[in-house]
């Protein structure tokens, strides 16, 4: 009897999804968060509302992002990868067009947490079909590609919904997004494969839905990166929270203007996530972590002490880039780090990762708009202490990490 772990394999692979789909499936909940980030002001402005309450929407889709991801994720170990994605897929393009025809804050705030949890689908199977399709070298490649798109989507987004917004109003950017996942869909419908064979699927009950959960947050290696990169996150997400405040208020840059200042900081960290790759040929994962996690530390500083000073936007921009930048070294090989090992429940694990930094993202938006603190301040207090958690929880990742790969080389 053929063993049922090898069988599948070359099944799968040949009959895999395309690469880039697997990149815009996990680009796509990014992107919709952040499209519509330029239009923050307009949408404050059209809804005659405040800038702290538009926010909320922002955390609404977030929140929606971190439940989805643990609901479809857990749900695709036991019903496979394919019928979850399709039904978040249309349904995330249902919500998108909901809120191109909203017309109150409260509306556009529901629609935004449907958008989120169903948008979910995209990255978390995403993740989840690579694993199953890939493994060795392979997997570590493609994983650093999906993370280096899932951390460049939500910098380039912003550019993206500024060009918009020069031919279309706030709500184009929503009826862009609903076009969107209606071609998602429709591709997936035509090239995506069930890539979890019914042998390889978990046979639990819905009572025993989310234990996986529990073995994985067990694992002291998995908790440990799972966490640190939550705080990673929250750097990403301050700054798109605050930045177009901060360039467009403070700095009186028109929403064009910021957008370039957003493709700016983007390539940046696209340059980042290059140099990362190369990298993993030369030195480990580990090693690229603890360099960048200083030079975080060391950036977040510098953009408090420009926003504490008043700097002009020249130099205020220096230490925001150079830590942006350090984000794209940093994400991937954490998120390698943290999946590594995690084949028994990758849908699971993948879910975990994601909902961990979308909670993350929930959480931390609406401290970098609370009261009527200095937008600039407050998005540049939350970057630094997010920083100086993920410098800490990279060395107890580290810690964590090491026994474990003691113990093979003793049992050799």
């Amino acid at each position: 009897m053929v063993p049922p772990v090898s069988s599948p394999v070359p099944f799968r692979r040949r009959q895999g999804p395309p690469v880039l789909l697997l990149g815009l499936l996990c680009a796509m909940a990014p992107m919709a968060i952040d499209l519509y980030v330029p239009a923050l002001p307009v949408i404050a402005s059209s809804l005659e509302t405040s800038p702290a309450a538009v926010g909320v929407t922002l955390s609404a889709n977030v929140a929606g992002l971190a439940a989805g991801q643990l609901l479809l994720g857990s749900l695709s170990d036991v019903l496979g990868r394919r019928r979850p994605l399709l039904a978040g897929l249309f349904v995330f393009a249902l919500a998108s067009l909901g809120c191109a025809l909203a017309t109150s804050l409260e509306v556009l705030t529901i629609l935004r947490f449907l958008q989120g949890l169903a948008g979910a689908a995209g990255p978390v199977l995403g993740r989840a079909i690579a694993r199953d399709l890939y493994s060795g070298s392979r997997l570590a490649q493609l994983f650093g590609t999906l993370s280096l798109v899932m951390g460049i989507a939500p910098v380039c987004a912003p550019v993206l919904g500024g060009g918009l917004l020069r031919v279309s109003s706030w709500h184009g950017l929503f009826g862009a997004l609903a076009l969107v996942g209606a071609v998602l869909a429709w591709w997936s419908v035509r090239s995506m494969p069930e890539t979890l064979p019914p042998e390889e699927r978990t046979n639990t009950g819905p009572s025993d839905l989310f234990r996986a959960y529990g073995r994985l947050l067990g694992n002291r290696t998995f908790r440990a990166y799972t966490l640190t990169l939550g705080a990673l996150f929250a750097i990403l997400f301050a700054y798109i929270a605050g930045a177009s405040f901060v360039l467009q208020s403070r700095y009186d840059l028109t929403p064009t203007a910021a957008s370039a200042v957003f493709a700016l900081v983007a390539a940046c960290m696209v340059a980042g996530g290059t140099a990362t790759g190369r990298l993993a040929r030369r030195t480990t994962p580990q090693r690229i972590l603890s360099v960048a996690t200083v030079v975080l530390v060391l950036g977040g500083t510098g953009v408090l002490a420009g926003a504490w000073a008043g700097a002009p936007l020249a130099v205020f921009l220096i230490p925001l880039v150079v830590q942006i930048a350090a984000f794209g070294f940093a994400a991937p090989c954490c998120t390698t780090l943290a999946m590594s090992g995690q084949s028994g429940a990758s849908g699971s694990a993948s879910a975990l990762l994601g909902a961990t930094q979308f909670a993350t993202g929930a959480l931390v938006t609406p401290l970098v708009g609370l009261g009527d603190a200095d937008p600039a301040l407050a998005m540049a207090c939350v970057m630094t202490g997010a920083a100086v958690v993920t410098a800490v929880g990279a060395r107890i990742a580290r810690r964590a990490a090491a026994p474990q790969r003691r113990i093979p080389s003793q049992t050799r």
